[in-house]
């Protein structure tokens, strides 16, 4: 399966922790069997939030992210995850 790299704009400044929690149920219940969020990272100082995606298409993306979420969209990329831990292991056995 693909993975996409979904990133997004906010201000902090207005983002209320009592809505989390249901934000939180609306992003899981986007999820499809075959399109969802593996991993989320806040920036709160920059505004940004970044979201890997495990999907077969970006419109399969698009088609699950619910528009109620109100978290704006800056763009869906195909991306390529580097787990720098299990490279410097492979890289010490060798």
């Amino acid at each position: 399966m693909a993975q996409y790299l979904m990133l997004h704009s906010y201000d902090p400044r207005t983002a209320k922790s009592e809505s989390q929690p249901g934000v939180m149920k609306a992003i899981v219940d986007s999820f499809t069997e075959d399109t969802y969020c593996i991993a989320s990272w806040l920036a709160p100082g920059a505004g940004k939030i970044a979201c890997l995606w495990e999907a077969p298409s970006e419109q399969a993306i698009i088609d699950a992210y619910s528009p109620e979420l109100n978290i704006p969209v800056d763009g869906i990329f195909p991306t390529l995850v580097i787990d720098w831990a299990e490279v410097k292991k492979t890289m010490a056995g060798s």
